[in-house]
């Protein structure tokens, strides 16, 4: 039986070491830094000292991850681990009782910003996608002991996977209302990607020890040896693609992608907010309430998988089938499509509040300034305290360092630098083996027009 249960383990495990192999959907090192456009991505109501291009896909590209439980070296000992990932004693006494990780990636395809007049415009065509899982404890503990004792027996439940990928089309502007105050908004266009989502709500085995020397003919037919329960839920949305399913009986047979069928699968609108203020000469106060919005995903484009019998004996004459094979797939349990359960689905986008606070020194050239943010991300809310100071002499140099003491369990450290138009930064630049957040990113910028006076 180890031969395939390592096999589905080493899939479970893959799926989460590619989210973690990647929390921060902005750059908050950046906030105070004047030079770089990647602070307006974070509030739309602040103002670059002048006019931007940024460098397709190169000009601005953020990758980051959290996980309240893994930190660097974690991740290295799952690779270290191989197939034998759920067998680490050391990993696993790192586990809670809800393991969870969320994964962001933004990149924009082309972006650029100028002025006219008192405001400032700026335009982006980019690329998002958000990843969220939570994963319980008693997972980990049922997968290690079937692969130890080869007992199937056990039981766990509150399993979740979602992902969100989707193109976003954005027309930001803002303004200088007084001399102390500005604002600006940005409105964006969603195009949905994909969309996949699966959720465990139950999942529990029992089954008599019937045999054992392996000859299930000796069994009765008609006699009940165990039990299985399977609540659960698997769907997909995508033009093109999505789950596919045998057309005699119904069941999951793969996940097929149809290039020459791509398309949009759902559409959306969303909106950023901000507001800056000089409450004196030396200390500035700002807000911005980030990605209001919704995605639409079309029923066409949306397959539903489900067990046919949630619940179901397990009698001599299923016997050998449901104990042969590999005991958590998905044709073990009957998933087959559930057409009736398909519909429009409305997702909504992970929002962000930010406030922030900065005062200058040394005629504005040195700030130090202190930010926080809430992003409302699946299956919990990340919250993160950063402090930052920033030294920012010319446009085209400016650095900064960042601590935040929440996402990485006050294990790390942040910098950026702008130097003319190269941009690099990470919030989290870990100092030891149990940082939880890691994030990149990386901006490349032609100027445009004069600077701000």
């Amino acid at each position: 039986m180890k031969g395939f249960l390592n096999r589905r383990i080493w899939l479970v495990a893959g799926s989460i070491l590619l989210g973690m192999t990647m929390h921060a959907q902005y750059l908050r090192t950046s906030y105070f830094m004047e030079g770089t456009s990647s602070r307006l991505e974070l509030n739309p109501g602040l103002q670059p000292m002048r006019g931007y291009f940024n460098i397709p896909v190169l000009g601005s590209f953020n990758v980051g991850t959290s996980s309240n439980v893994l930190g660097i070296n974690d991740i290295i000992d799952v690779l270290d681990s191989g197939e034998d990932i759920f067998l680490n004693d050391d990993l696993y006494s790192r586990l809670k009782s809800d393991n969870r990780l969320n994964v962001n990636l933004k990149t924009d395809v082309l972006s650029f910003g100028w002025y006219a007049g008192k405001g400032f415009w700026n335009v982006n065509v980019g690329l998002r996608a958000d990843v969220g899982a939570s994963i319980p404890q008693s997972m980990f503990e049922y997968l290690r002991r079937v692969n130890n004792t080869e007992d199937i027996n056990g039981s766990f439940s509150n399993m979740n996977f979602n992902l969100n990928a989707y193109a976003e089309i954005g027309l930001g502007y803002s303004r200088q209302i007084t001399e102390k105050l500005s604002v600006g908004g940005r409105v964006k266009v969603l195009l949905g990607i994909a969309r996949a989502e699966m959720a465990v709500d139950n999942f529990d085995i029992y089954v008599d020890d019937a045999l054992t020397n392996g000859d299930y003919t000796e069994l009765n037919p008609y006699q009940t040896y165990g039990s299985a329960t399977v609540n659960a839920r698997v769907s997909t949305t995508m033009k093109g693609g999505g789950l596919s399913f045998d057309e005699t009986t119904g069941q999951i047979d793969g996940f097929d992608i149809d290039g020459s069928n791509f398309g949009i699968a759902g559409a959306g609108f969303g909106i950023d907010l901000g507001a800056s203020y000089k409450v004196w000469d030396n200390l500035t106060v700002s807000a911005a309430v980030l990605d209001l919005g919704f995605i639409k995903w079309k029923e066409g484009e949306t397959t539903v998988a489900a067990p046919a019998n949630g619940s179901f004996e397990v009698t001599g004459s299923n016997y050998q089938d449901f104990l042969d094979g590999d005991f958590l797939s998905m044709d073990r349990f009957n998933f087959v499509q559930d057409k009736e359960a398909a519909e429009d689905t409305k997702t909504t986008l992970a929002s962000t509040i930010l406030l922030a606070g900065e005062y200058g020194l040394l005629d504005n050239k040195l700030s130090v300034g202190a930010i926080y943010t809430a992003r409302f991300a699946e299956p919990k809310t990340l919250n993160e305290l950063t402090f930052s100071a920033t030294y920012r002499p010319k446009n085209w140099f400016n650095i900064a360092a960042s601590y935040s003491p929440i996402q990485a369990g006050g294990k790390s450290f942040g910098l950026a630098l702008k130097l003319g138009a190269l941009f690099l930064g990470t919030d989290y630049m870990y100092f030891g083996n149990s940082s939880k957040a890691v994030n990149a990113f990386i901006g490349l910028s032609i100027p445009l027009g004069k600077s701000r006076d």
